[in-house]
C-alpha cells in the first residue's frame, strides 16, 4: 500500500517535469514584440552603458551581457550601432523557459579597429530572451541566425593594435601563441615580396571554434579542419574588410613555425587583395603558400610531404588543382594545397620574383590564367602542367 502511494504521489508531482520551464512560459507576455520593439529602439539611442545595460532588462544575465557588448562595441565599432527588431519572441523554445526572436544590427567599425570606417555592415542574428516576473522581458544572449555575427556581439572583445597590423581578440583569444608578433611578421613577410600591400592587417583571434564559426558565418563542422581563414568581417566576400580569423581549435595545436607559416598565407589573402576575387584557387593558395614558405628552412618531406607521398605511390595528380579540390571538409586537403605551392615553387626557382608577382596580380585583377602565363612566362596551360609533373616527379624521388 506505502508503495502504491508513493507512485501515486510521484506521478501527480512529476520531478522530472521542468516545473520553471512551464512556469516561465507561462510568463512570457502577450506583447513580446512590442516589448521588443521598444528594448531594441532603446539600445539604439542609448548614450550612455548605463543607458544600454537599462534597456537589456533587469535580469543579472541581462546586465551582463549588455554590459559586455557596450565595451566591445566601444572597442571596434563607432558609435551609433542600431538594432531592430524582426520577430519572435514570443514562444519558449528553451528548456529553460526562454525564448529566441529575429533582428537586424547595422554597425560601421571604429578607426582604431582597423576596419574600413566609412563601411555599414548589416547582419541579422538572434537574441535569447528571457521572461521577467514583472510581465517583462530581458535581452540575455546573442548568437548567429543567418551569415556571420558582430564580433563585438561574441563575447569580450580587446584590441591590441601596432605599426601595419590589428589583433581582435574575443574572449582573450583561444591559442597561446603570441598572435601580436606572429601578425607583425606575417605582414614584414608580404611585404618583401608585395611591396604595394594594403592598409592595416587585422586579425580576429576567437575563444572558440563556434566563435570563430559565426564571425565567418558558417556551421561549425565546416570549418573544423582549418586553422585560419581570410574573409571580410561580414563574412560574405563583398566589401574590403578583409580580416584573417583564426580557428583556436586546430591553430592552439600548432608549433611556432606552423602557427607562422598559417598566418602568413593568410595575410598574403588579406593584403594583396584575394578576398572576392574569382581567380583560379590554385593561383590564390599557391601564391600565398609561396610568400608563406620563402624563407622557410623545412626540407621538402616536410613542406611538401603529403603530396610528394602521393606521387612516389604513383597517384601523381594529372591536372591542375581545380576550385572544388579546395573545399575544406574534403579529404586529402592538404596535399591539394601542397601541390598548389608546389607549381609556385617551381615558377619561383625558374623566374623572378617580381615575374611571379606580376602573374598573379594579373589574374587577381581579372586576366585568366591563360594570358596571364602567356604574358608573364611564354605559357601554356598544357605546357605548366606537364613541367609541374615533370617537377612532382623529381622532387618525390628526391625525398623518397
Amino acid at each position: 500500500m506505502l508503495a502504491l502511494l508513493a507512485g501515486a504521489l510521484l506521478l501527480w508531482q512529476r520531478p522530472w517535469h521542468d516545473v520553471t520551464t512551464a512556469q516561465r512560459a507561462a510568463e512570457l507576455p502577450s506583447d513580446v514584440s512590442g516589448q521588443l520593439t521598444a528594448q531594441l529602439r532603446d539600445l539604439t539611442d542609448a548614450g550612455s552603458e548605463a543607458e544600454f545595460v537599462a534597456a537589456a532588462g533587469d535580469l543579472p544575465a541581462a546586465r551582463e551581457f549588455a554590459v559586455r557588448t557596450w565595451r566591445s562595441l566601444a572597442a571596434v565599432a563607432a558609435p551609433g550601432a542600431t538594432f531592430r527588431y524582426v520577430s519572435g519572441g514570443d514562444v519558449p523554445d528553451r528548456e529553460d523557459g526562454s525564448s529566441t526572436a529575429v533582428a537586424e544590427v547595422e554597425w560601421r567599425p571604429s578607426g582604431d579597429s582597423g576596419l574600413e570606417a566609412a563601411t555599414t555592415h548589416r547582419a541579422t542574428i538572434e537574441l535569447t530572451i528571457a521572461p521577467e516576473d514583472d510581465g517583462t522581458v530581458s535581452i540575455v544572449g546573442a548568437g548567429r541566425r543567418s551569415g556571420s555575427v558582430p564580433v563585438w556581439l561574441l563575447g569580450a572583445v580587446t584590441v591590441d593594435r601596432d605599426d601595419g597590423r590589428v589583433v581582435i581578440a574575443i574572449g582573450g583569444g583561444g591559442v597561446t601563441v603570441p598572435v601580436d608578433d606572429l601578425a607583425s611578421r606575417a605582414r614584414t613577410a608580404v611585404e618583401r615580396v608585395v611591396p604595394s600591400t594594403g592598409p592595416d592587417l587585422v586579425v580576429v583571434s576567437p575563444a572558440t571554434q563556434e566563435q570563430m564559426a559565426a564571425v565567418v558565418g558558417q556551421p561549425p563542422a565546416d570549418v573544423a579542419q582549418i586553422a585560419a581563414v581570410t574573409t571580410d568581417i561580414d563574412g560574405d566576400g563583398e566589401t574590403s574588410d578583409a580580416v584573417v580569423v583564426l580557428n583556436p581549435t586546430v591553430f592552439a595545436t600548432m608549433d611556432r613555425r606552423a602557427a607562422q607559416i598559417v598566418l602568413t598565407h593568410e595575410a598574403t589573402h588579406a593584403l594583396t587583395p584575394a578576398v572576392g576575387t574569382r581567380a583560379a584557387n590554385w593561383v590564390v593558395e599557391g601564391f600565398a603558400d609561396y610568400v608563406a614558405l620563402r624563407d622557410d628552412t623545412a626540407p621538402l618531406s616536410v613542406s611538401a610531404g603529403q603530396v610528394l607521398a602521393e606521387v612516389a605511390a604513383g597517384r601523381a595528380p594529372t591536372r591542375l588543382p581545380a576550385d572544388a579540390d579546395f573545399g575544406s571538409t574534403r579529404h586529402g586537403l592538404g596535399a591539394v594545397y601542397e601541390s598548389a605551392w608546389m607549381i609556385f615553387r617551381m615558377l619561383g626557382e625558374r623566374y623572378s620574383t617580381a615575374e611571379v608577382v606580376a602573374f598573379y596580380e594579373a589574374i587577381i585583377g581579372g586576366t585568366s590564367v591563360e594570358r596571364a602565363l602567356d604574358a608573364s612566362f611564354g605559357l601554356t596551360t598544357d605546357r605548366l602542367t606537364a613541367d609541374w609533373l615533370d617537377y612532382l616527379t623529381k622532387s618525390a624521388s628526391t625525398v623518397s
